[in-house]
């Protein structure tokens, strides 16, 4: 054994223990129903819904149709983000310490391989990017594969690919024009063309979702400068998640100057990763800005395009003479580590409590009915988003909701999914549609679509009830007599 298989297996180690702490929450949920209860056209017709493409819906699928359990969906991200993490250890030009505080910082650990979303795949495909980079005319295909993939993972990534396949045509382009036999170039063509496909097939997959979607809205103001100062506060929103830490207007001030001197400096270094880089970052600010804001998961993919981008850049400069070109390069293993340093800090106290208080209460509400809920009880939710998690660690029993009258699995982001109904009207329909029922078991969670619920909750038996580190995510089970 040497050191990055030792490393690699304390990482596995570390998450596998997270992993056995953490409750599955309702977007992990509503991605595994989703996988599991639709086909492929009704996954494409679902992701106009969801703003998301099809890649991880796709991984999910098998696992979810052979009846694999829900908690399972951990170990899913986990390998991929171990991929991810033994690449950098393996094949990234760091120095051996800078691999070290990167896996085992809060970029890697816990956000990623624990809470289980397409972010997984995302630093994975960067490493395999990063590796393949250096040959991508030897490797066209692969390469070509590689970035139609990255695009398929989250729409956050259609900038860095399209910027990464932009300058890659202009090289391509660049080529043909000095070579006399263009056939030379058929493995990268081929690899373009993947490319363009997959940019292409994700237009479609996501045509009309902010038309379908009620809260994805779109407002760009008429005013220039109340348009940057949205766009400066989603930056420094994004920053903060990332990092854990909370900026001071000043502080952030700080910040923003001390990015722009270090793009200058990496456009000294190498200007064409440092402008991908730049490019990057402002369609994911925008886009925070104004169409998904930020959270820990979304900002930290600020920082692993960063060291994606510094992969790269040393992978480029590995042998240089230049002292002062190795004395930055130095220098930015430095920031690297000091960044990830100070976002471990910045997150260790969400990670403790993970581990200390349930994120979810979704599979102890599970397993108290499992245990403790006679089988032919009507089980009835007041809300159908705050009972996902439930459902799905649940699934060989119904919960019927009765504001949509079926059972519940996932939600479709429309306009009916906001309706409310009264009481008295929850009550009517769970008796129709159950008429030898005597009772019911109501599931309430954080939020309900129920008017005047809390009215009516004092007088009810309460049967079960935990509170989550996710507020919306607590569940109380209340026995109904009719």
């Amino acid at each position: 054994m040497y050191w990055p298989v030792l490393a690699l297996l304390a990482y596995v180690g570390i998450n596998l223990f997270l992993l056995s702490r953490h409750e599955n929450w309702r977007d992990e949920a509503q991605a595994w129903q989703i996988a599991k209860n639709l086909g492929l056209g009704g996954l494409f017709a679902q992701l106009r819904y969801e703003g998301h493409p099809c890649l991880w819906y796709l991984i999910l699928m098998p696992f979810a149709k052979l009846g694999m359990p829900f908690s399972c969906m951990g170990l899913i991200s986990l390998a991929f983000m171990s991929v991810a993490a033994w690449l950098v250890l393996k094949k990234a030009p760091f120095s051996w310490p800078v691999k070290l505080v990167l896996v085992f910082g809060s970029f890697f650990v816990y956000y990623y391989p624990v809470i289980s979303r397409s972010y997984s795949l995302i630093p994975p495909l960067l490493a395999v990017l990063a590796v393949l980079y250096p040959c991508r005319k030897e490797k066209g295909i692969l390469y070509g594969a590689a970035l139609a993939a990255l695009t398929q993972t989250h729409v956050y990534m259609a900038g860095l690919s399209f910027l990464l396949s932009f300058f890659w045509l202009c090289e391509t382009a660049a080529d043909l024009w000095k070579q006399k036999q263009p056939g030379e170039n058929k493995s990268v063509l081929a690899g373009l063309s993947l490319s363009l496909l997959s940019g292409l097939f994700l237009a479609w997959e996501l045509l009309g979702s902010t038309e379908l979607n009620p809260s994805i809205d779109v407002h760009i103001s008429s005013s220039p400068s109340y348009n940057l100062y949205r766009i400066s506060v989603g930056a420094q929103w994004a920053v903060d998640n990332a990092l854990g830490i909370g900026l001071s207007d000043r502080a952030w001030k700080l910040v923003l100057a001390a990015a722009f001197v270090c793009l200058l400096l990496l456009l000294w270094l190498s200007w064409k990763e440092a402008l991908i880089l730049a490019g990057t970052w402002v369609v994911q600010v925008l886009m925070f800005t104004y169409v998904y804001l930020s959270s820990e998961q979304k900002a930290m993919l600020l920082f692993h395009e960063l060291i994606f981008v510094l992969w790269l850049i040393l992978d480029k400069n590995k042998g240089t003479a230049r002292k002062s070109r190795r004395l930055q390069l130095a220098v930015w293993q430095m920031a690297l580590v000091l960044i990830s340093l100070t976002a471990s800090d910045g997150h260790a106290q969400a990670v403790l409590r993970d581990v200390k208080e349930p994120y979810s209460a979704g599979e102890a509400a599970a397993a108290y009915i499992r245990e403790s809920v006679p089988e032919d009880a009507v089980l009835a939710a007041a809300s159908d988003v705050a009972v996902f998690s439930t459902a799905a660690y649940l699934p060989e029993r119904g919960i019927w909701y009765p504001v949509t009258g079926e059972q519940i699995t996932f939600s479709v982001w429309n306009e009916e999914r906001l309706e409310t109904i009264e009481y008295d009207e929850m009550i009517r329909r769970v008796r129709e549609q159950f008429p030898e029922a005597e009772d019911m078991y109501l599931i309430c969670g954080g939020s309900n679509n129920i008017s005047g619920l809390e009215n009516y909750l004092p007088g009810l038996e309460e049967m079960f009830r935990q509170e989550a580190m996710l507020p919306e995510e607590s569940v109380v089970i209340y026995y109904v007599r009719f």
